[in-house]
């Protein structure tokens, strides 16, 4: 009987033993370092002092779907087993998986997984690690919890699903398709995760050409992937109406955690990844900080969209290790190869609930109209701050009910409200106020109305010395000034 085989041992022993378990069990010996080099694009990111459980054989669902789909049909041989690699942050040993009392603490160690495929011109297979697996992790993501079995213990870990591209059965393109759906699939119940075949024969529909090998997708064709599966998507490109707008668009909807696809290009190449979140929060400079005009009737103020605050953003590339951070003005800033040397964001495809009506540039201007409106706005100080993003009315329920506030009634007022699913959020903040996250404003837009008129959209405007509650189709004044309220932290962790 030929059993499962598992190797422990620290993480700067990993990757002679892989390729050790790989010349032992594929026959396919690493004489160029090719496969070494690929290995350590990912461990040479990670924290030196972890531990790792290597498996032989792993069944990894992705790539057996693409193993009958397509390797399996060609004249060569391939293998349908993979290898599989467990990340610790601290030493294991068998024990731990054996007794009952140490499987709490091998829980909190373990801190993901890596799936090595048998396609070794590219082996590195879907992956969910932790950020805190990396050397590198000073920002926030969206993320999902997991759970696998590890040599008979089920474990869960936290991440953001990744994978390399084989460059035959999936490109780039796929990869990103696959990784949205396996976000959302595991989040949210409106989605399911999806299987690289799937994904082909979706596209079918819409291609005048046979997909395999794949020779990568359009960004037309992406979107119509996620449309299919679910989405009301939209793409936004630079050289449409949202030209020069496409870095905040990108900024808004991260900050909402919704990841987003981006579309890299220049004369050589055409490249998609996925950016899924941004650094903390710096102690930012606000006199430095680039600024934007509100006019008021009698006045034009100096005002700091959150959005353009210096930062970086995590991005998941299938030729990099995951979690890296670019500035969206140089999207390459990782990549040797010439070819890629001056690359830009060119477009993004975002994965919208299919009933929210009203795009984010639209509503933007709504709350700034808002804001500066005579009757239901407010006068904020020069330099004010603001944070503006999408959000479940249940998320953001569930937020202000925690909150405490000296009137109770205004706590009620937002629980209570008739909301729809998704909502627009504007918070304002004075910029003195801005680090300890005590929102000087707040407006709540209804993400389903399409009409640009605000009235339509309104459903709740709080400000230092009075609140607006929409109530049916008339707004209640009341006499309160929004003194509990703080900032909204959504699905980036």
């Amino acid at each position: 009987m030929n059993n499962i085989t598992f190797v422990i041992s620290p993480l700067e022993e990993a990757v002679d033993s892989i390729l050790e378990l790989i010349d032992d069990n594929f026959n396919k010996k690493d004489d160029d370092n090719f496969i070494e080099q690929e290995l350590y694009k990912i461990f040479d990111e990670l924290k030196e002092d972890l531990w790792v459980i290597i498996e032989y054989p792993y069944v990894d669902k992705i790539y057996r779907d693409s193993y009958y789909t397509y390797f399996a049909s060609k004249h060569n041989h391939y293998y349908r087993d993979c290898l599989r690699v467990s990340f610790f942050s601290d030493e294991i040993t068998n024990e731990h998986f054996r007794n009952e009392e140490l499987v709490s603490e091998l829980n909190e160690k373990f801190l993901g997984y890596l799936v090595v495929r048998p396609t070794f011109t590219c082996p590195i297979g879907r992956s969910l690690i932790s950020k805190d697996a990396f050397e590198e992790n000073n920002f926030i993501t969206c993320n999902y919890k997991g759970s696998v079995l590890v040599n008979g213990v089920k474990l869960t870990v936290e991440g953001y699903p990744h994978s390399s591209q084989d460059t035959e059965s999936i490109s780039c393109a796929e990869t990103t398709i696959w990784s949205v759906m396996e976000y959302f699939g595991n989040r949210y119940p409106d989605y399911k995760p999806t299987m690289p075949s799937n994904i082909i024969n979706v596209l079918n529909k819409f291609s005048k050409q046979r997909l395999l090998p794949s020779n990568g997708l359009t960004v037309d064709q992406i979107s119509f992937a996620l449309k299919e599966f679910g989405f009301g998507t939209s793409i936004y490109a630079e050289d449409d109406a949202f030209e020069n707008e496409l870095d905040n668009i990108i900024a808004y909807y991260i900050e909402s955690g919704i990841p987003v696809i981006a579309a890299i290009e220049n004369e050589n190449i055409g490249h998609a990844t996925v950016i899924i979140g941004h650094e903390y929060d710096d102690e930012y400079d606000f006199g430095t900080v680039k600024t934007r005009e509100l006019s008021y009737s009698d006045e034009i103020i100096n005002y700091i969209d959150y959005t353009d605050l210096p930062k970086k953003y995590v991005v998941i590339d299938d030729n990099l290790a995951p979690y890296r951070l670019i500035d969206l003005n140089n999207p390459v800033e990782h990549y040797e190869d010439d070819d890629f040397k001056g690359a830009t964001i060119e477009s993004i495809v975002v994965p919208l609930y299919k009933k929210i009506y009203l795009e984010v540039i639209n509503a933007r201007s709504l709350a700034i109209s808002i804001i500066s409106d005579a009757n239901f706005g407010y006068k904020f100080k020069n330099g004010f701050v603001f944070r503006f993003f999408l959000t479940s009315s249940r998320s953001f329920k569930s937020h202000v009910s925690k909150l405490k506030s000296n009137e109770d009634i205004l706590i009620e007022a937002l629980v209570l409200a008739k909301m729809p699913k998704f909502i627009w959020v504007a918070e304002i903040y004075e910029n003195n106020n801005f680090n300890t996250g005590k929102a000087d404003g707040l407006i709540v837009i209804d993400a389903t109305e399409a009409n640009k008129n605000f009235i339509d959209s309104l459903l709740f405007a709080g400000y230092p010395d009075k609140i607006f509650v929409k109530s049916e189709k008339d707004f209640v004044d009341l006499p309160y000034n929004l003194d509990f309220y703080t900032k909204f932290k959504n699905n980036l962790k």
